[in-house]
């Protein structure tokens, strides 16, 4: 008797053990499962910058370039340039980063709006960007700051190549 009681005390203590178990590994699977979740959840793509350089009275290079949040890229090749029309591509997240540290680095938020001139018939670029809640617009025409034209640089550097896709145009 006494070892039927041992028995059924040992094997209740046992069926509890694995109970526990089978309760953490299942805690376990249900938190893996959540962070497996959280990581495939899509980011709401929205506007990051927009950078246009416009025309002049020469042949000037037209274009602008629309960048997303999710490193999708629209390049729209207007006059004077190698690619016309509409085409399209997507930065790599190191690349995102790459241009946001400029914006940090620059200070962009903290220039001017404006660097301008009454001469009309030279090519100037626009600048929109939106990053960190906050949205800056900049001319940048004559006596723009350097590092401000080695950041439109970086720009046309990262989004035009070979890797631009044209896009088909569907009526």
């Amino acid at each position: 008797m006494r070892y039927f009681f041992l028995i059924a005390v040992l094997t209740l203590f046992f069926s509890c053990k694995q109970s526990e178990t089978t309760s953490e590994n299942t805690s376990t699977i249900k938190e893996t499962q959540t962070e497996t979740v959280k990581e495939t959840i899509p980011i709401k793509e929205s506007l990051f910058l927009t950078m246009e350089r416009t025309p002049c009275f020469g042949k000037c290079p037209n274009y602008k370039i629309t960048i997303f949040n999710t490193g999708n890229v629209v390049y729209e090749g207007l006059n004077f340039v190698e690619k016309k029309g509409k085409y399209t591509k997507t930065l790599s997240q190191k690349q995102l980063k790459e241009i946001q540290d400029h914006i940090s680095i620059l200070k962009i938020f903290e220039m001017n709006d404006k660097y301008d001139s009454p001469i009309t018939d030279i090519p100037s670029v626009h600048l929109f960007i939106v990053y960190n809640n906050q949205k800056k617009k900049i001319l940048d025409r004559v006596n723009g700051p350097k590092e401000l034209k080695q950041f439109e640089k970086l720009i046309d550097h990262l989004v035009i190549d070979d890797e631009l896709e044209k896009l088909e145009i569907r009526d």
